[in-house]
């Protein structure tokens, strides 16, 4: 039935390709993005809401 649906749209294959190259992109940059940021930072960020400090 999906098949059926999907032959009827034009042009169909490019949102196809476009949808899944969006989806790798998006995925590659945050995982570029987590390989090369600074772990101190993350570390800081990830311990923030177990810190009782009151620093504000």
């Amino acid at each position: 039935m999906f098949k059926q649906f999907i032959s009827t749209i034009p042009g169909a294959d490019l949102y196809m390709v476009g949808s899944f190259l969006m989806f790798f992109t998006f995925f590659l940059l945050v995982g570029l993005y987590l390989a090369f940021a600074d772990k101190r930072h993350l570390r800081q960020m990830g311990n923030l809401p177990l810190d009782d400090s009151t620093d504000a």
